[in-house]
């Protein structure tokens, strides 16, 4: 309830949000860098990658649009308030440094590399293919469908299954209404560790 009218972290999320998710994360990764090490012979290497967020970056992804659609719905009288505001999405996109402290912290696997790089919200969809030039409806589409696919197994278990239709038709819609969503773009964390000595 402390996230009221978000369904993740905003602009007008409260400090005990962050630090809530944030806190999550780090018990969540500890764990898993205990347990993949277990898994690894002395110096053996490992891979990560997900999605993270650049510092100074405003923690903004297709799950914070898909939060603005469901405010519509409640203000529409087809969701209940309390609903929404005891949903919250399940994930955390970390900063570098936030991981470089969380790996150090944890102490069985030491870091060798970690680089970003950004990815569109619709980087696989093919621009001028048969002739005809992506639009921001198409992208909309394209993005609402593969969000869709991720977030609807959470969200019907939330909310009535009954609305799963209309709630995705008003986040393409709202989608297609940015006028940068060309310019909106995932930042990946990839990341090289080796099992400490």
């Amino acid at each position: 309830m402390l996230n009221k009218g978000n369904i993740y972290l905003t602009r007008t999320s409260l400090p005990a949000v962050y630090t809530a998710y944030l806190e999550q994360f780090q018990r969540d990764f500890k764990l898993l860098l205990k347990s993949r090490s277990e898994e690894l012979k002395l110096e053996g290497s490992m891979v990560f990658s997900f999605i993270g967020r650049e510092e100074d970056q405003e923690i903004n992804y297709p799950w914070v649009v898909l939060g603005m659609v469901l405010n519509d719905m409640v203000l529409e009288g087809m969701i209940e308030e309390k609903k929404l505001d005891s949903f919250n999405v399940p994930l955390y996109c970390p900063t570098i440094e936030e991981v470089k402290q969380i790996i150090e912290a944890e102490g069985s696997l030491t870091l060798q590399t970690l680089n970003t790089f950004k990815m569109g919200w619709d980087s696989n969809l093919q621009e001028d293919v048969h002739d005809f030039v992506v639009d921001n409806q198409m992208r909309g589409e394209f993005i609402a469908k593969y969000t869709r696919a991720g977030f609807e197994p959470l969200l019907v278990d939330e909310f009535d299954k009954d609305i799963m239709d209309e709630l995705f038709s008003r986040f393409e819609k709202k989608l297609s209404q940015l006028r940068d969503l060309d310019k909106l773009q995932y930042t990946f964390l990839v990341m090289s560790l080796i099992k400490a000595s």
